[in-house]
């Protein structure tokens, strides 16, 4: 992926330099323009190391860390024809085994069929949330990152497929409809999870600076574990005759859906947002909810704002016990290692000091469990059991866009 993205990216500046070049004798059908953020985070905790991502091996102590929210992206478009462009985008940030290497996370063709009705092809994001297009854009977004309490339950973010939007105004009403199919695949910490056969839609209605979405999708699951646990806990289960605990835990056979809702209310002044999601899953990992609320008021350039948020599982990976006790306690592990519930609160400073530059500023007060560490890593894992009392983050940033 790696030579990939970089490919492309070289392509695109080439291309965009070639139109230029060419820019007296008619309107350049190609357009390259780019977004990242420079961040730092730090906890109160050392024990306790604080990620933005669920794919992410490292993160936060307390110290200053610049690799949790840093990101740079590239994103390039040309025009075929008057219905038909390309649109390439690829982001630098790190992810599974602290790599930075660049991802394609857009490569799509696009069809404007007709005036209301826009097909796609190719790689996009999972519109699985409200704020999913702009999840590597935080200068679109109030925050220094999206909730994690919402945007952790559902790390797959690169669709392979196909999707269909079709916009229309009722009345003072936009009507936006979004039909999307395809599949995606995802490197987590030790391990890897595939989801087959996606098929979804999603909706929103906005009105006066009011806007309400709603999506739902269904896929087949796949969740392959490697880490020492599930070797150490799937060998004593295989030994003890309980192969059909061990089939919960990995494998290609499991079930999942998706539901999420959100609305936002912007406004001159006033910014309300507020979002809910539910992953269920019927084996592999665990089935978990959450929400988060935001309030902010601008006062020119600034606007402070202030979440709460919550995540709570609502199964574990497997509800099953052997009735050896050793054997059981990994089972009570497996499923903690697996479960990030917390509740946080925070207050946070928007600057927008420039036409295309943001600083933020956010402290949170993140209470993780029960049942697991939350967003959190630790060096012991017993501590997942018992993720002790609360931990505060404090980050800064300064997101752009050129």
């Amino acid at each position: 992926m790696r030579s990939v993205a970089a490919h492309l990216i070289q392509l695109a500046v080439a291309v965009c330099m070639l139109s230029n070049a060419h820019a007296s004798d008619a309107p350049s059908p190609f357009s390259l323009s780019g977004f990242g953020t420079i961040g730092a985070a730090r906890t109160d905790k050392d024990a306790r190391i604080f990620r933005s991502s669920t794919e992410q091996e490292s993160g936060a102590r307390t110290n200053f860390d610049l690799s949790v929210d840093s990101v740079l992206g590239l994103q390039a478009s040309m025009a075929l024809s008057s219905a038909i462009d390309l649109t390439v985008q690829s982001v630098v940030r790190k992810g599974v085994e602290d790599s930075y290497s660049p991802q394609l996370t857009w490569g799509f063709l696009r069809f404007q069929a007709t005036p209301e009705v826009i097909i796609r092809a190719g790689r996009m994001r999972t519109p699985f949330f409200m704020y999913s297009d702009s999840l590597n854009l935080n200068y679109a977004n109030p925050w220094v990152r999206p909730p994690v309490e919402v945007y952790s339950l559902n790390p797959f973010a690169d669709l392979n497929g196909v999707d269909a939007l079709y916009r229309t105004p009722i009345g003072a009403t936009d009507l936006e409809l979004h039909l999307f199919g395809g599949k995606s695949t995802l490197d987590v910490r030790h391990g890897s999870a595939k989801l087959h056969a996606i098929r979804g839609l999603k909706a929103a209605l906005s009105v006066s600076g009011l806007t309400l979405q709603a999506g739902y999708a269904r896929s087949n699951l796949s969740v392959h574990w490697g880490d020492p646990l599930f070797s150490a806990l799937n060998t004593q289960l295989l030994a003890t005759g309980n192969e059909h605990i061990a089939q919960d835990l990995s494998g290609n056979d499991s079930k999942a859906s998706f539901l999420s809702a959100g609305f936002q209310y912007d406004s001159d002044r006033v910014l309300l947002i507020g979002e809910y999601a539910r992953r269920s899953v019927d084996r592999y990992t665990v089935s978990s909810a959450g929400w988060y609320l935001t309030a902010g008021y601008r006062f020119g350039p600034l606007t402070p704002y202030m979440t709460v948020a919550r995540q709570s599982q609502t199964a574990p990976v497997t509800t099953a016990h052997s009735g050896i006790a050793p054997v059981d306690g990994l089972i009570d592990l497996f499923n903690a290692t697996r479960n990030k519930p917390q509740r946080s609160t925070a207050i946070g400073l928007r600057w927008d000091a420039a036409r295309n530059i943001a600083v933020k500023t956010q402290l949170e007060r993140i209470q993780p469990g029960p049942g697991g560490l939350g967003i959190f890593l630790s060096d012991n894992v017993l501590d997942d059991l018992n993720p002790g009392g609360p931990v505060h983050v404090l980050s800064i940033s300064a997101d752009f866009v050129f």
